[in-house]
Order: C-alpha cells, then sequence, then structure tokens
C-alpha cells in the first residue's frame, strides 16, 4: 500500500467518525428537550435564593437581570453581589429592585479575595448569606423565561446537585457575534445535548441551581476556587459525594448583542484552557466535532470514490453547513445572510484557539487578566462579607 493510499484511508476512517458525529449530535440537539424532560420528576417547589454576580453594566442588562425579578414562582428572594456597590451596573440593579418591591431582594458587597475567578469571589458572599437552602445563580447576559425557575427546579431530585441549562445565543446584532453564536450553538450545544441525551451532565455557568447544604458537603468554596472554570469545577465535587450533575430540558437564552472579534477570541480561549486543564481527554478529541478537519478529510479521501479532492472538500462543506443551517431553523435559532462567511470564520476561530490554548494559562475574565488555576486558598468566613 502506498503512503498516499495509506493517508485517503485513514483520512476516510477519519470522515467518517466526524460525519457520524455530526449526524448524531444534530439528532440529539433536537430530542433532548423531550428525553431532559422525561427525567425531571419533581413536584414541589421550596424556597430559592436567586444570586445575580453583577460586574459590568453591558447591552442587555437591564431585560436580562430583570427576567430573574419576573419569575412566576411562589417564594423566591433575589441578592445581587458587586465588587463596586456604586458602579453602573449595582445602582442598574437597585433600580430594578424599585420596580419590584414584592420581591424580597438586596445588593451586598464582595470583599472576598482568595479564588483564581473574580467570579468565584463575587458568589461567596451571596452564597454564604442565602436565605435558602436552594441556590440558583445566574449570569448577567442570560434572559430568563417567566416559569424557567419552576421548570429548571423539576430536574434537582434527591440524586441530582447540580442543574445547569445549555446555552443558545440569540440577540446577535453584528457579523462577530454571528460567529460566537456559531460556535456556542454549533459544536459546543451539539455535544452538549447529545451528553444530556446519554445521561450525562457537566458544567455549565450560565446557570446554577444546587442546594448549599450539598455545595457544603461537597468542600464548597475549596472545592471551586483553584480554577476559573467554577463550573466544571463543582460538578465534580458534586460527583465526588454521590450527587450527579444534569442538564435541564430547557435551554437559556444568552443575549450577545454587539461583539468585538478580540472579545469573542478572548472568551473562547478562556474556555477552551479551562477544558485543556479540567477534561484533558476530551479537549485532544475537540478538533473531531469542528468542520475544518473533516473538511480537509473529505478532500484526502475522495480519490477512493473517484472524486476529485476540491469535489471532496466542496461536499464535506455543503453537508456539514447544511445539517447545522437546518438544526438552527429548527430550534429557531437567530441565522444570517452571511452564515457561509459566519461558517468560515467560525473554522477559523475555533481552530486558532485550540491551537493557543496549548500555549497558555493566562486568560481573560470581564476584561482583566487572570491565571487559568491557581493554588487553592482558604475562603473567608461569610460574616467578613457585605
Amino acid at each position: 500500500m502506498t503512503f498516499g493510499l495509506a493517508l485517503s484511508c485513514v483520512a476516510a476512517i477519519y470522515w467518517t467518525i466526524a460525519i457520524a458525529l455530526l449526524v448524531v449530535s444534530v439528532a440529539a440537539t433536537i430530542l433532548q428537550p423531550r428525553i431532559a424532560e422525561k427525567r425531571a420528576r419533581r413536584r414541589d417547589q421550596p424556597p430559592v435564593s436567586v444570586v445575580l454576580p453583577v460586574k459590568l453594566l453591558e447591552e442587555g442588562f437591564e431585560r436580562t437581570q430583570e427576567s430573574a425579578l419576573a419569575q412566576t414562582y411562589p417564594r423566591f428572594d433575589v441578592t445581587a453581589s458587586a465588587v463596586d456597590t456604586d458602579s453602573p451596573a449595582a445602582r442598574k440593579m437597585r433600580e430594578l429592585f424599585a420596580r419590584h418591591p414584592n420581591i424580597p431582594s438586596r445588593l451586598l458587597a464582595s470583599t472576598a479575595r482568595f479564588a483564581a475567578s473574580p467570579k468565584v469571589d463575587n458568589l461567596h458572599a451571596p452564597f454564604m448569606q442565602a436565605e435558602n437552602d436552594v441556590i440558583l445563580m445566574k449570569d448577567a447576559n442570560v434572559l430568563l423565561e417567566p416559569d424557567a425557575l419552576a421548570e429548571h427546579l423539576r430536574q434537582l431530585g434527591d440524586d441530582v446537585g447540580l442543574v445547569c441549562a445549555i446555552p443558545y445565543c440569540a440577540g446577535l446584532d453584528n457579523f462577530a457575534a454571528h460567529v460566537e453564536a456559531a460556535i456556542i450553538n454549533g459544536p459546543h450545544a451539539r455535544m452538549l445535548f447529545l451528553a444530556s441525551c446519554l445521561g450525562q451532565g457537566h458544567g455549565v455557568g450560565k446557570i446554577m441551581l444546587f442546594r448549599r447544604s450539598d455545595f457544603l458537603r461537597a468542600g464548597g468554596f475549596s472545592a471551586i476556587s483553584h480554577t476559573v472554570g467554577e463550573d466544571n469545577a463543582l460538578a465534580k465535587a458534586m460527583r465526588r459525594i454521590g450527587q450527579r450533575p444534569v442538564f435541564s430540558h430547557r435551554p437559556v437564552r444568552q443575549e450577545l448583542g454587539a461583539r468585538s472579534f478580540h472579545d469573542v477570541y478572548q472568551r473562547q480561549l478562556r474556555w477552551s484552557v479551562i477544558r485543556r486543564n479540567d477534561e484533558l481527554l476530551s479537549f485532544v478529541a475537540e478538533p473531531i466535532c469542528q468542520a475544518f478537519p473533516a473538511l480537509v478529510a473529505g478532500a484526502l479521501a475522495a480519490p477512493l470514490v473517484g472524486m476529485a479532492p476540491l469535489s471532496g472538500f466542496a461536499a464535506t462543506f455543503g453537508l456539514w453547513f447544511t445539517l447545522e443551517t437546518l438544526l438552527s431553523m429548527a430550534k429557531g435559532w437567530q441565522l444570517s445572510y452571511a452564515a457561509p462567511a459566519v461558517f468560515v470564520a467560525r473554522e477559523a476561530v475555533m481552530l486558532a484557539v485550540w491551537v493557543n490554548a496549548w500555549m497558555t494559562d493566562r486568560v481573560v475574565w470581564a476584561k482583566d487578566k487572570v491565571h487559568a488555576r491557581v493554588a487553592a486558598q482558604k475562603a473567608p468566613p461569610a460574616h467578613e462579607e457585605g
């Protein structure tokens, strides 16, 4: 067997696996809400403390944060926390609280400085001082439907320690936002939906629903302070005490607005470095979920079926792009007339990010550069905050 023939055969095997994974994950993305909902058996509605970490006043902040106060849930309170309680974002939170006087709410000053992630520092006060055992944490750019709290809580069974929701991107106002949405709604979402269909859960921090008693039993902040991937660390900590992480049957809407390519790249790099540090095997395998390696494999394998390499490349591009486009239409996700250009830009960004993630531990979080991992430090007592 010549080298060229051997290379074509290896490429054909890779192409077959990549396309099969694409097809299966597309199907899983469509089926997951029905499958996961059948597992949502909880019916009682205990009181919940909703926690909103606050830092920047970005586009859409008012709408997304107010959605947490507009829940059709019988008993819940809302706590926001901020390092600077006089920042524009903090002042906006006070305005939102004033609009909903019937919802118990407060703003805490966050003074903790012990974690790799500034977000974890910001969460210490509201987690430890929460009025209720059940806590829902929501990121600032996540828009909740009015029944979201009630629906996500249905997943928090006796053997479930953490409920997360798979995010999808909406409110896309420029080309860079469409590129980031193509990453999150594309390979990232498909793999998470597939994992959920297979009964697997992971930490995805757009929302996190859990019991504080479980959190403390799993190690509390000591279990998540060493990494900027606190969501994944929390999921692992829950597994260690026999509590499963699961994905909700309800995805959550992540508002992007207008993005810059620099911000898109830095955010994707941060998540990739986290995955490299915390889930090395899956990180190594990530390229098989991306289109570009499959396009190259299609070109190399094409001669085996009597096609020119360029035809194999083009056929793979058409198949991948068509399936993802049809999936977005089926899910009601926002599309652009520039979708082919978005597809190409997405593949370039994902490949560059994956390569770069091997070479750095410095990442950007909310415009600040931080190390992705540090030595774990002891969390301060709750009374030192707010």
